[in-house]
C-alpha cells in the first residue's frame, strides 16, 4: 500500500513537473514578446520626440536656359523682336544704349509684343519726312540720327495749277518735288535742309529753302524748328513721344500779315502770299488780309506691320496724311501716303494757284 503512494506521489510530481517547464517555456516567450513590444515603443516615442527639421531641397544643378531678350537693331518704329511667344522680358537689355529711356522702369518685365511701344528711341532710322528732318509724312519726330549718320530724300506731291478764276490748267501734270538732306552732328543734334521746286512756271510761287534742326533736351524732350531762308514764315516747336505716336506744339512767326490786292501798282500791291510749314491760315475775306496760325499742334506716328512695312499717320496742324512706308534694312525707305485739304488749298485761287490732289510719293536713303 505504502509502495502505490510513493508511486502515485512520484508520478503527481513529474507531472508537475513537466507542467512548470512548458509554462516557463511559454513565459520566456511572452517575455520575449513583450520586451520586443516595450522597444518598438521607445523607438516609435524617440522619433516622435526628435525634433521636426525643414525640408531641405535637394542639391540638384539645373542647367541655365539661355535667355534671348528683346533687340532692336537701332530702329525706331522698326522692330526685330527676338523670344519665344507668350515670352515676358525687361524693357532694358544689355544692348541698351548709354541714355536710353523707357517709359517705365527699365527692369519691367512686359510681353514682348509690348516692348516696342514702352521704348523711347533717341536715334531712329525713320526716314526723311516731308518737312523737317526724319519722322513721318509732314511732321518730324521726337528722335534724331546717330552721329555721323546722314539721309537724303526725295518727295513728289501732285497738285492742280489753278487760274485767278478757278479753272484747273490741263496741258501737263503739276508736281512740286522736295529734296531734302539731314546728318547727325553729335549725339542728340540733328541739322539738315529742303528745298521745294515745282514744274510750273505760270506764276511766280515761293520756293522757300529751308535750314532745319532737332535738339534732344533732358526730360525725353526734343526742341526743333525751320527757318526760311526766303524771307517767309519760320516756326519752332517741341515735340515728345514713343516710336508709335508722337505729339508736338509749337509757334509760326516773321512774317505780317498778308493784304490782297488785284492791282500791282505800288502802295497797293504787298508782295506774294506766304506758307508756314506747319498748322493752318486764317483769311477775312472782309479785309482781305490772312495770316498763318500763330501757334500750331502737329501729332505722328509708325506702326510696324512686320520687317518690312509700318502704317504711317501724322496731322500737321492743317492737314493728316495715313499711308505706308516700305523699310528694307533700316537703310531704304520708300513712302505712299494720302493727304487730305487744308485752309491753304481753300483760299481763292487767285491768293494761292496751287491746290494740292492728295497723294505724296517719295523715298530716302540712310547711309
Amino acid at each position: 500500500m505504502m509502495k502505490t503512494r510513493k508511486i502515485i506521489l512520484l508520478a503527481a510530481s513529474l507531472m508537475l513537473a513537466n507542467v512548470s517547464i512548458a509554462f516557463a517555456g511559454n513565459f520566456d516567450q511572452y517575455n520575449k514578446y513583450l520586451s520586443k513590444g516595450r522597444a518598438n515603443n521607445v523607438t516609435v516615442q524617440q522619433q516622435q520626440q526628435k525634433p521636426r527639421t525643414s525640408y531641405q531641397q535637394p542639391n540638384t544643378v539645373y542647367e541655365e536656359q539661355e535667355f534671348t531678350p528683346y533687340q532692336s537693331v537701332s530702329a525706331d518704329g522698326n522692330f526685330y523682336v527676338q523670344g519665344q511667344p507668350a515670352e515676358y522680358i525687361p524693357l532694358a537689355n544689355q544692348n541698351s544704349k548709354q541714355g536710353e529711356s523707357y517709359l517705365l522702369p527699365g527692369e519691367t518685365r512686359v510681353p514682348k509684343e509690348l516692348a516696342p511701344l514702352l521704348t523711347e528711341r533717341l536715334t531712329p532710322r525713320q526716314g526723311l519726312a516731308v518737312n523737317g528732318g526724319t519722322g513721318s509724312t509732314l511732321v518730324p519726330s521726337p528722335g534724331v540720327l546717330e552721329p555721323n549718320k546722314s539721309a537724303v530724300g526725295v518727295h513728289l506731291q501732285m497738285f492742280d495749277l489753278m487760274d485767278n478764276l478757278g479753272k484747273a490748267y490741263t496741258d501737263q501734270d503739276y508736281f512740286d518735288t522736295v529734296i531734302s538732306c539731314s546728318w547727325g552732328i553729335e549725339d542728340g543734334l540733328e541739322v539738315g535742309f529742303d528745298k521745294t521746286m515745282d514744274n510750273q512756271d505760270r506764276f511766280d510761287i515761293e520756293e522757300p529753302f529751308y535750314l532745319n534742326f532737332k535738339y534732344q533736351v533732358p526730360g525725353n524732350v526734343t526742341l526743333g524748328g525751320s527757318f526760311n531762308c526766303s524771307s517767309g514764315y519760320h516756326s519752332v516747336w517741341a515735340a515728345a513721344g514713343v516710336p508709335v505716336a508722337w505729339f508736338g506744339v509749337g509757334g509760326n512767326f516773321g512774317v505780317s500779315d498778308y493784304k490782297f490786292s488785284f492791282s500791282n501798282e505800288p502802295g497797293k500791291y504787298h508782295g506774294k502770299m506766304k506758307r508756314a510749314k506747319y498748322g493752318g491760315y486764317n483769311f477775312d475775306t472782309n479785309k482781305g488780309t490772312g495770316h498763318a496760325d500763330e501757334f500750331f499742334f502737329f501729332l505722328g506716328g509708325l506702326v510696324p506691320l512686320n520687317d518690312y512695312l509700318k502704317f504711317a499717320y501724322d496731322f500737321n496742324g492743317d492737314k493728316f496724311s495715313l499711308g505706308f512706308r516700305f523699310t528694307y534694312q533700316n537703310i531704304i525707305n520708300v513712302n505712299v501716303s494720302y493727304v487730305s485739304e487744308g485752309d491753304y488749298d481753300n483760299l481763292n485761287y487767285a491768293i494761292s494757284h496751287k491746290k494740292y490732289t492728295g497723294c505724296i510719293f517719295g523715298a530716302s536713303v540712310l547711309f
